[in-house]
């Protein structure tokens, strides 16, 4: 057991960045924040699919769903390529309230493209 405690080296902050970092294997805050969103849906779909058999109309639309935008930067692609895929699926909202619910939660993590600092969606019928 150690006895002796030095606070400088045991409990140095200085090893603590909170600014922003794009290490994530060199994603940008907005592919990371897109790849998140379309996982949520992912493990969400995969999650209630058995309790709810319309969320499998909307794992089609997720699974259909491409986007091309070609010679566009990731600060404006990730956020048109949410921006698609909501109103992708936003017709499948009138036919179950399940896919609304998640609909309308996912629009939480959408608005993140614009205040990063904007805390996403954390419930039950969206995973994180």
């Amino acid at each position: 057991m150690r006895d002796d405690l030095d606070f400088d080296e045991d409990f140095s902050y200085n090893d603590f960045d909170d600014e922003e970092e794009d290490d994530d294997f060199g994603m940008t805050f907005e592919e990371d924040l897109y790849l998140m969103i379309r996982e949520k849906l992912r493990d969400t779909v995969q999650e209630f699919k058995p309790q709810y058999p319309m969320l499998k109309k909307l794992e089609n639309a997720i699974g259909n769903f491409k986007v091309n935008a070609k010679n566009t930067d990731d600060s404006k692609f990730y956020p048109l390529a949410a921006k698609l895929l909501s109103e992708h699926i936003k017709p499948l909202t009138e036919e179950s309230e399940e896919i609304e619910e998640i609909y309308n939660n996912m629009q939480t993590d959408i608005a993140r493209f614009k205040n990063q600092r904007a805390h996403g969606h954390e419930g039950e019928f969206y995973l994180t």
